[in-house]
Protein backbone atom coordinates (compact mmCIF):
# COMPACT_ATOMS: atom_id res chain seq x y z
CA UNK A 1 0.00 0.00 0.00
CA UNK A 2 2.83 2.42 0.81
CA UNK A 3 4.28 2.10 -2.68
CA UNK A 4 0.96 3.29 -4.13
CA UNK A 5 0.42 6.06 -1.60
CA UNK A 6 3.82 7.69 -2.00
CA UNK A 7 3.42 8.62 -5.69
CA UNK A 8 -0.15 9.79 -5.09
CA UNK A 9 0.99 11.95 -2.18
CA UNK A 10 3.80 13.38 -4.27
CA UNK A 11 1.33 14.29 -7.02
CA UNK A 12 -1.00 15.91 -4.48
CA UNK A 13 1.83 17.90 -2.90
CA UNK A 14 3.04 18.99 -6.33
CA UNK A 15 -0.44 20.06 -7.37
CA UNK A 16 -0.93 22.05 -4.17
CA UNK A 17 2.46 23.70 -4.62
CA UNK A 18 1.58 24.60 -8.21
CA UNK A 19 -1.80 26.06 -7.20
CA UNK A 20 -0.17 27.99 -4.37
CA UNK A 21 2.57 29.22 -6.68
CA UNK A 22 0.20 30.50 -9.34
CA UNK A 23 -1.95 32.06 -6.64
CA UNK A 24 1.13 33.90 -5.38
CA UNK A 25 1.89 35.09 -8.92
CA UNK A 26 -1.68 36.42 -9.21
CA UNK A 27 -1.31 38.21 -5.89
CA UNK A 28 2.01 39.77 -6.86
CA UNK A 29 0.87 40.92 -10.29
CA UNK A 30 -2.16 42.71 -8.83
CA UNK A 31 -0.60 44.04 -5.61
CA UNK A 32 -0.25 47.76 -4.98
CA UNK A 33 3.00 49.05 -6.49
CA UNK A 34 5.98 50.55 -4.73
CA UNK A 35 6.26 54.17 -5.93
CA UNK A 36 9.22 55.59 -7.78
CA UNK A 37 11.42 58.17 -6.00
CA UNK A 38 9.28 61.29 -5.44
CA UNK A 39 9.30 63.97 -8.10
CA UNK A 40 7.13 66.83 -9.34
CA UNK A 41 6.96 68.91 -12.53
CA UNK A 42 7.69 72.12 -10.63
CA UNK A 43 10.99 70.60 -9.48
CA UNK A 44 11.96 70.95 -13.15
CA UNK A 45 10.85 74.55 -13.56
CA UNK A 46 7.39 73.78 -15.00
CA UNK A 47 4.35 75.11 -13.15
CA UNK A 48 1.81 72.50 -12.11
CA UNK A 49 -1.36 72.12 -10.10
CA UNK A 50 -2.08 69.18 -7.81
CA UNK A 51 -5.34 67.59 -8.92
CA UNK A 52 -7.66 64.82 -7.77
CA UNK A 53 -10.60 63.27 -9.58
CA UNK A 54 -12.64 60.07 -9.54
CA UNK A 55 -12.27 57.20 -11.97
CA UNK A 56 -15.46 56.07 -13.65
CA UNK A 57 -15.97 53.56 -10.80
CA UNK A 58 -15.31 56.16 -8.09
CA UNK A 59 -11.67 55.32 -7.25
CA UNK A 60 -9.92 58.54 -6.22
CA UNK A 61 -6.98 59.37 -8.49
CA UNK A 62 -4.31 62.04 -8.05
CA UNK A 63 -1.88 63.73 -10.37
CA UNK A 64 -0.67 67.03 -11.79
CA UNK A 65 -2.05 69.47 -14.34
CA UNK A 66 0.54 71.36 -16.38
CA UNK A 67 -1.31 74.18 -18.18
CA UNK A 68 -0.01 75.79 -21.37
CA UNK A 69 -1.40 78.71 -23.33
CA UNK A 70 -5.17 78.97 -24.03
CA UNK A 71 -6.19 76.83 -26.99
CA UNK A 72 -3.11 74.62 -26.80
CA UNK A 73 -3.60 70.90 -27.50
CA UNK A 74 -3.81 68.61 -24.50
CA UNK A 75 -2.07 65.31 -23.80
CA UNK A 76 -2.76 62.86 -20.97
CA UNK A 77 0.27 60.88 -19.82
CA UNK A 78 -0.62 57.32 -18.75
CA UNK A 79 2.22 55.59 -16.85
CA UNK A 80 3.13 51.92 -16.83
CA UNK A 81 2.17 49.33 -14.23
CA UNK A 82 5.26 49.56 -12.03
CA UNK A 83 6.43 52.46 -9.90
CA UNK A 84 4.33 55.61 -10.07
CA UNK A 85 3.72 58.75 -12.09
CA UNK A 86 6.83 60.26 -10.49
CA UNK A 87 8.92 58.22 -12.90
CA UNK A 88 7.22 59.84 -15.89
CA UNK A 89 7.44 63.44 -14.70
CA UNK A 90 10.23 64.00 -17.24
CA UNK A 91 7.90 63.03 -20.10
CA UNK A 92 5.20 65.40 -18.85
CA UNK A 93 7.73 68.22 -18.50
CA UNK A 94 9.01 67.68 -22.04
CA UNK A 95 5.48 67.77 -23.47
CA UNK A 96 4.78 70.97 -21.52
CA UNK A 97 7.97 72.49 -22.91
CA UNK A 98 6.75 71.53 -26.38
CA UNK A 99 3.66 73.66 -25.80
CA UNK A 100 1.05 71.10 -24.74
CA UNK A 101 -1.32 71.14 -21.80
CA UNK A 102 -0.47 67.98 -19.86
CA UNK A 103 -2.36 65.87 -17.35
CA UNK A 104 -0.17 63.27 -15.60
CA UNK A 105 -1.78 61.01 -13.02
CA UNK A 106 -1.27 57.81 -11.06
CA UNK A 107 -3.40 54.81 -11.99
CA UNK A 108 -5.24 53.04 -9.18
CA UNK A 109 -2.99 51.24 -6.67
CA UNK A 110 -0.05 53.39 -7.76
CA UNK A 111 1.63 56.39 -6.15
CA UNK A 112 -0.78 58.90 -4.62
CA UNK A 113 -3.97 57.37 -6.00
CA UNK A 114 -6.34 55.15 -4.03
CA UNK A 115 -6.87 51.44 -4.55
CA UNK A 116 -5.09 48.29 -3.47
CA UNK A 117 -5.21 46.20 -6.64
CA UNK A 118 -3.75 46.69 -10.11
CA UNK A 119 -6.01 45.22 -12.79
CA UNK A 120 -3.64 45.25 -15.80
CA UNK A 121 -5.90 47.48 -17.86
CA UNK A 122 -9.41 46.51 -16.76
CA UNK A 123 -10.02 49.13 -14.07
CA UNK A 124 -7.34 51.40 -15.49
CA UNK A 125 -9.61 52.13 -18.48
CA UNK A 126 -12.03 53.61 -15.92
CA UNK A 127 -9.12 55.67 -14.62
CA UNK A 128 -8.21 57.12 -18.01
CA UNK A 129 -11.83 57.88 -18.80
CA UNK A 130 -12.04 59.63 -15.42
CA UNK A 131 -9.09 61.77 -16.51
CA UNK A 132 -10.94 62.64 -19.73
CA UNK A 133 -14.01 63.53 -17.64
CA UNK A 134 -11.87 65.88 -15.53
CA UNK A 135 -10.64 67.59 -18.70
CA UNK A 136 -14.16 67.81 -20.11
CA UNK A 137 -15.31 69.63 -16.96
CA UNK A 138 -12.73 72.27 -17.88
CA UNK A 139 -13.93 72.54 -21.45
CA UNK A 140 -11.27 70.28 -22.99
CA UNK A 141 -13.27 67.81 -25.04
CA UNK A 142 -10.48 66.22 -27.09
CA UNK A 143 -7.04 65.07 -25.97
CA UNK A 144 -4.15 62.91 -26.99
CA UNK A 145 -2.79 60.13 -24.79
CA UNK A 146 0.86 59.18 -24.36
CA UNK A 147 0.87 55.76 -22.71
CA UNK A 148 3.81 53.71 -21.51
CA UNK A 149 3.65 49.89 -21.37
CA UNK A 150 0.37 49.14 -19.54
CA UNK A 151 -0.57 52.80 -20.00
CA UNK A 152 -0.16 52.33 -23.75
CA UNK A 153 -2.44 49.30 -23.71
CA UNK A 154 -5.02 51.26 -21.69
CA UNK A 155 -4.77 54.16 -24.15
CA UNK A 156 -5.49 51.85 -27.11
CA UNK A 157 -8.52 50.25 -25.47
CA UNK A 158 -9.84 53.62 -24.31
CA UNK A 159 -9.46 55.02 -27.83
CA UNK A 160 -11.89 52.32 -28.96
CA UNK A 161 -14.41 53.28 -26.28
CA UNK A 162 -14.16 57.06 -25.98
CA UNK A 163 -14.29 59.46 -28.93
CA UNK A 164 -12.62 62.18 -26.85
CA UNK A 165 -9.26 60.45 -27.47
CA UNK A 166 -7.99 62.34 -30.51
CA UNK A 167 -4.61 60.63 -30.96
CA UNK A 168 -2.50 58.00 -29.18
CA UNK A 169 1.20 57.34 -28.82
CA UNK A 170 1.68 53.92 -27.22
CA UNK A 171 5.24 53.19 -26.09
CA UNK A 172 5.74 49.40 -25.81
CA UNK A 173 2.07 48.54 -25.18
CA UNK A 174 1.12 44.96 -24.53
CA UNK A 175 -1.53 43.51 -26.81
CA UNK A 176 -2.58 40.43 -24.82
CA UNK A 177 -2.42 40.17 -21.02
CA UNK A 178 -1.48 36.48 -21.01
CA UNK A 179 1.41 37.04 -23.39
CA UNK A 180 2.98 39.82 -21.35
CA UNK A 181 2.53 37.91 -18.10
CA UNK A 182 4.16 34.79 -19.57
CA UNK A 183 7.02 36.93 -20.86
CA UNK A 184 7.50 38.39 -17.40
CA UNK A 185 7.70 34.88 -15.92
CA UNK A 186 10.23 33.84 -18.57
CA UNK A 187 12.33 36.87 -17.69
CA UNK A 188 12.77 35.53 -14.14
CA UNK A 189 13.87 32.10 -15.33
CA UNK A 190 10.81 29.93 -15.95
CA UNK A 191 10.95 27.74 -19.07
CA UNK A 192 8.64 28.89 -21.86
CA UNK A 193 6.16 26.01 -21.48
CA UNK A 194 5.91 26.48 -17.72
CA UNK A 195 5.63 30.28 -18.00
CA UNK A 196 2.74 29.97 -20.47
CA UNK A 197 0.89 27.52 -18.23
CA UNK A 198 1.56 29.52 -15.08
CA UNK A 199 0.35 32.72 -16.78
CA UNK A 200 -2.93 31.05 -17.72
CA UNK A 201 -3.50 29.76 -14.19
CA UNK A 202 -2.45 33.04 -12.56
CA UNK A 203 -4.95 34.94 -14.71
CA UNK A 204 -7.69 32.56 -13.57
CA UNK A 205 -6.71 33.24 -9.97
CA UNK A 206 -6.67 36.99 -10.56
CA UNK A 207 -10.06 36.92 -12.26
CA UNK A 208 -11.55 35.03 -9.32
CA UNK A 209 -9.91 37.29 -6.74
CA UNK A 210 -10.88 40.55 -8.45
CA UNK A 211 -14.24 39.26 -9.76
CA UNK A 212 -13.46 40.56 -13.25
CA UNK A 213 -12.17 39.12 -16.53
CA UNK A 214 -8.86 40.92 -17.05
CA UNK A 215 -8.53 39.91 -20.69
CA UNK A 216 -11.79 41.69 -21.56
CA UNK A 217 -9.94 45.04 -21.59
CA UNK A 218 -6.80 44.00 -23.50
CA UNK A 219 -6.11 45.79 -26.79
CA UNK A 220 -6.51 42.55 -28.75
CA UNK A 221 -10.25 42.67 -27.95
CA UNK A 222 -10.67 46.32 -28.98
CA UNK A 223 -8.16 47.03 -31.75
CA UNK A 224 -10.73 46.80 -34.53
CA UNK A 225 -12.74 49.63 -32.95
CA UNK A 226 -9.87 52.13 -32.56
CA UNK A 227 -10.59 55.30 -34.53
CA UNK A 228 -7.91 57.62 -33.15
CA UNK A 229 -4.61 57.79 -35.05
CA UNK A 230 -2.11 55.51 -33.33
CA UNK A 231 1.69 55.67 -33.20
CA UNK A 232 3.31 52.62 -31.61
CA UNK A 233 6.87 52.85 -30.34
CA UNK A 234 8.24 49.32 -30.59
CA UNK A 235 11.40 48.10 -28.89
CA UNK A 236 13.17 45.64 -31.14
CA UNK A 237 14.61 43.76 -28.15
CA UNK A 238 11.48 43.98 -25.99
CA UNK A 239 11.45 41.15 -23.44
CA UNK A 240 7.74 41.48 -22.78
CA UNK A 241 5.97 42.43 -26.02
CA UNK A 242 6.67 40.14 -29.01
CA UNK A 243 7.11 41.73 -32.42
CA UNK A 244 4.42 39.56 -33.98
CA UNK A 245 1.79 41.04 -31.67
CA UNK A 246 2.77 44.58 -32.69
CA UNK A 247 2.50 43.53 -36.35
CA UNK A 248 -0.93 42.06 -35.62
CA UNK A 249 -1.99 45.28 -33.90
CA UNK A 250 -0.91 47.40 -36.83
CA UNK A 251 -3.06 45.35 -39.19
CA UNK A 252 -6.04 45.20 -36.83
CA UNK A 253 -6.40 48.92 -36.12
CA UNK A 254 -8.55 50.64 -38.79
CA UNK A 255 -7.35 54.14 -37.89
CA UNK A 256 -4.08 55.53 -39.26
CA UNK A 257 -1.42 53.46 -37.49
CA UNK A 258 2.34 53.76 -37.66
CA UNK A 259 5.01 51.71 -35.91
CA UNK A 260 8.41 53.15 -35.11
CA UNK A 261 10.73 50.26 -34.26
CA UNK A 262 13.96 50.99 -32.42
CA UNK A 263 15.87 47.79 -33.12
CA UNK A 264 18.41 47.99 -30.29
CA UNK A 265 15.98 49.09 -27.57
CA UNK A 266 14.58 46.93 -24.78
CA UNK A 267 11.23 47.67 -23.15
CA UNK A 268 10.69 51.45 -22.88
CA UNK A 269 14.30 52.29 -23.78
CA UNK A 270 13.67 54.21 -27.03
CA UNK A 271 13.15 57.50 -25.19
CA UNK A 272 16.52 57.21 -23.48
CA UNK A 273 18.47 55.95 -26.49
CA UNK A 274 17.27 58.60 -28.95
CA UNK A 275 15.60 61.39 -26.93
CA UNK A 276 15.55 64.06 -29.63
CA UNK A 277 14.22 61.74 -32.34
CA UNK A 278 11.73 60.32 -29.84
CA UNK A 279 10.25 63.67 -28.90
CA UNK A 280 10.27 64.91 -32.48
CA UNK A 281 8.13 61.92 -33.44
CA UNK A 282 5.85 62.05 -30.39
CA UNK A 283 5.26 65.82 -30.47
CA UNK A 284 4.86 65.76 -34.24
CA UNK A 285 2.23 63.03 -34.02
CA UNK A 286 0.16 64.98 -31.54
CA UNK A 287 0.52 68.27 -33.40
CA UNK A 288 -0.53 66.61 -36.63
CA UNK A 289 -3.59 64.87 -35.24
CA UNK A 290 -4.79 67.24 -32.52
CA UNK A 291 -6.11 70.28 -34.39
CA UNK A 292 -5.35 73.42 -32.44
CA UNK A 293 -8.35 75.27 -31.14
CA UNK A 294 -10.58 72.19 -30.88
CA UNK A 295 -9.39 70.84 -27.56
CA UNK A 296 -10.88 73.67 -25.55
CA UNK A 297 -13.09 76.66 -26.28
Amino acid sequence: MRTHRAPALAVLVGALAWVGGTGYIAHRMTARREPDPPDRPDHHGVACEDVAFPARDGTLLRGWWLPASPGAPTVVVAPGQAGSADGDVGAAVRLAQEGFNVLLFDFRAHGRSAGERVTLGYGEVFDLRGALDWLAERGIVRAGVLGFSMGGAVAITTAALDARVGAVVADCPFVRVRTVLAAGLRSVGLPAWMASWAARQALLWADLTLDVALEVAEPARWASAVRAPLLVVQAGRDRFVPAEEIRWLREAVPAPCEVWCVAEADHREAMWLYPEVYWERVSGWFRRHLSRGKEQP
